[in-house]
């Protein structure tokens, strides 16, 4: 990637999460519901066939991930080309000799994604909740379902933070892999067709088509993760609806209910991975593999395409 400089990645981060965002979402909601348990009895009919459920609603759950999304994209960039521009500075100076540039990628990627995750788990969690909202796709209400997934979150904030470590398990290698591919490939991209000072439109092309094959390349391999992590966000969902609805029982007492959201919480993505395996096989944890890996293409190369663009745009 390009030099680093902080309000330049900010200004670049935070467009590119947004045009990515409005893009992707739709082909987002699809997959978690593609992905969630009830699959195929509230989207698919007997005959196989798909309902029009599944593509009603597709912007449900947009407002927190907007919310989130570009403060978490800002965060990633930031850590991110400071890492690496640390790193190159080090080597340069004579450290970390003979280590190889996709090393630094790596760790740097690495560390980029910890502190992205703190901000974009919670929003993950409502948005998927959202996405798969029945209420919403009946009556076509998404703000009014969000801030409604929000109220039942907010009794409990913690929550939100389910998953997390489901989430950084399946992002780290992923986004490591991405960016090293990335990397790799826009290098190769110079050296092939002996490119030295390079047009900012070249260099765009070459971002937005090395980030998109590298990004579709990746996601592949972490299907199962994506797979388990919806679950568990979605049966998180499912208890706070619960929680809800019977706060005004007044034999419901909510320090036994959270107490056992708690426990739940420790043992959730064994019993995912376990009830997932049992009711659909092997095949269940590549559920909707095909869309998310034309999904992660298509992100890839407009996230980090559009986030070189806007930035080689600030820096000329």
């Amino acid at each position: 990637m390009s030099s680093y400089n902080g309000l330049e990645v900010v200004a670049a981060a935070a467009i590119a999460a947004l045009n990515s965002e409005i893009v992707i979402h739709p082909m987002d909601t699809i997959i978690t519901r593609m992905q969630s348990k009830d699959y195929q009895s509230i989207y698919k009919y007997s005959n196989g066939s798909l309902r029009r459920t599944l593509f009603t609603g597709l912007y449900q759950g947009f407002g927190p991930t907007l919310l989130a999304g570009i403060p978490s994209s800002a965060a990633f960039f930031i850590t991110y080309e400071a890492s690496k521009t640390t790193f190159e500075k080090a080597q340069t100076a004579g450290y970390f000799r003979g280590v190889p540039k996709s090393i630094f990628h790596a760790t740097s990627s690495a560390v980029a994604e910890l502190v992205a995750c703190a901000f974009l788990n919670p929003a993950e969690v409502l948005k998927q909740n959202a996405q798969i909202s029945r209420q919403s796709s009946q009556q076509g209400s998404g703000p009014t379902v969000s801030i409604r997934i929000m109220k039942q979150f907010f009794q409990q904030p913690s929550a939100l933070w389910s998953g997390y470590w489901v989430l950084v398990a399946g992002q780290l290698p992923s986004i490591c892999l991405t960016f090293c591919l990335y990397e790799s490939f826009k290098e190769s991209w110079y050296e092939g067709r002996n490119l030295g000072n390079e047009t900012i439109s070249q260099q765009i092309k070459a971002s937005i088509l090395c980030a998109g094959f590298a990004g579709g390349c990746s996601s592949w391999f972490f299907v199962p993760i994506d797979v388990v992590k919806t679950r568990m966000r979605l049966a998180v969902g499912e208890e706070m609806q619960l929680s809800s609805h019977s706060v005004s029982n007044p034999g419901h007492k909510i320090p036994r209910l959270r107490s056992s959201m708690r426990s739940k919480s420790r043992l959730l993505s064994v019993q995912v991975i376990q009830d997932l395996f049992l009711k659909e096989g092997f095949p269940g944890f590549f559920r909707g593999s095909g869309l998310t890996c034309l999904a992660a293409t298509l992100g890839s190369a407009m996230y980090i395409g559009c986030y070189e663009g806007i930035k080689l745009a600030l820096e000329a």
